[in-house]
């Protein structure tokens, strides 16, 4: 048993040696100094792999989910949240988020934070939204249970469940001294990407973009064409609790604005960047606002910094989340895939976004005790007043 065992491992280094190879051509004194190291490093897993196979009191195991923990853990030693392991159902999943743009569940976007599962920002008009879910909030239980070292998906999978069916968060709340216990009863989320409307008017276009997936960049396009036909003296984009998505997305929205320049910097590892710059467009140089808060992630900071350098509009509201890493999806052969953190994000300035988020031109903290939107009553004022100057 032990020469198949030393076969099958070095098969194994030998096919991940080959796919390096590929990738990046180096000298063969290299290529079998890497397939050794490869080979010392994966021989403790497979060596404990066979023990517990053949020593384990059960005979019964389940080696899937055994290989599944492996990769599991060894990416939680990266200590990096983004990176992890989805199993089939949940890539697909997340795939359908992205995608589709309906699930079962709350409608909250969430992130580890300091080893404390955190919410990014609720999704608007969805269970967690109406309960009241805020971001920022830490999630200490779930219906009672810890989560305390619980992984990203782990709670994900929890929080997820059939329409009608309830779940009691236990929050902890900035200025709030006690834990808050919130009943939600789980619902299809529907995510719409783009929403409009005319306001102060119909002299301003309010547009409210929720999440950056496939369909966003498309939808605003139709937007901006209905737009076009009016006269307009301002844009507000609104991006407060908008956790993110895709940097194509992020990208295509940017560029509608943005006529030419940069839109981002995505610097790698060995510290090589790669500049994306405007696709360019057609529409009229509206006065523009956008609005940003905690809940705004990843692709809304990407927007948010592109419309600060380029001098394009004014940035209104609270700092953002800080979310800075591009994750690439790779998909397993058996339909699972890995997200890995291969690269950070930064403004066309060089300005970092991780664990920094971009600060607003104009700080309007949220003023929770009114009925009314004093953060979209300072964006009218302040789109207001530049249009009125750009006149003068």
């Amino acid at each position: 048993m032990k020469k198949c065992f030393k076969i099958f491992v070095y098969t194994i280094a030998l096919t991940i040696l080959v796919a390096i190879f590929i990738v990046s051509p180096i000298s063969d004194k290299n290529v079998e100094s890497q397939a050794d190291s490869i080979f010392n490093d994966l021989e403790p897993f497979f060596e404990a792999i066979s023990i517990v196979r053949s020593e384990y009191i059960q005979k019964d195991i389940d080696m899937e989910k055994l290989v599944q923990g492996a990769i599991s853990g060894m990416l939680s030693e990266l200590n990096d949240p983004y990176s992890r392991y989805l199993d089939p159902i949940t890539f697909q999943r997340e795939q359908e988020n992205l995608f589709i743009g309906h699930f079962d569940g709350l409608g909250i976007t969430i992130t580890i934070v300091d080893e404390q599962l955190t919410v990014i920002s609720p999704i608007e008009d969805t269970p967690a939204c109406k309960a009241g879910i805020q971001a920022g909030d830490n999630i200490m239980e779930i219906d009672g249970e810890t989560t305390k070292g619980m992984s990203l998906d782990e709670a994900v999978n929890i929080l997820r469940g059939d329409k009608g069916t309830m779940v009691t968060l236990t929050i902890e709340r900035e200025g709030f001294e006690d834990l808050l216990e919130i009943e939600i009863i789980r619902d299809t989320i529907t995510v719409e990407a783009v929403k409009e409307k005319l306001i102060e008017d119909d002299s301003i276009g309010y547009i409210r973009i929720s999440t950056f997936n496939a369909n966003t960049g498309p939808e605003l396009k139709l937007v901006l064409n209905n737009f076009e036909k009016m006269k307009l003296e301002g844009i507000i984009i609104d991006l407060r609790n908008n956790p993110g998505g895709l940097l194509e997305s992020a990208i295509e929205v940017a560029s509608q604005f943005i006529k030419e320049g940069d839109i981002v910097k995505i610097k790698g590892r060995n510290n090589i960047t790669r500049t994306f710059g405007s696709y360019g467009n057609q529409y009229t140089e509206w006065p523009l606002v956008i609005l940003v808060n905690i809940g705004s992630a990843s692709a809304s900071e990407i927007v948010a910094g592109a419309i600060q350098d380029s001098g394009r509009g004014i940035v209104v509201g609270e700092n953002t989340f800080g979310k800075g890493l591009v994750q690439q999806v790779y998909t397993l052969s058996d339909d699972s895939a890995v997200t890995v953190s291969t690269s950070e994000y930064y403004t066309p300035n060089d300005r970092v976004i991780n664990n920094i988020g971009i600060e607003p031109d104009i700080i309007v903290p949220i003023e929770k005790v009114l009925e009314v939107d004093n953060q979209l009553e300072s964006a009218i004022e302040i789109l207001l007043n530049e249009y009125s100057l750009s006149e003068n």
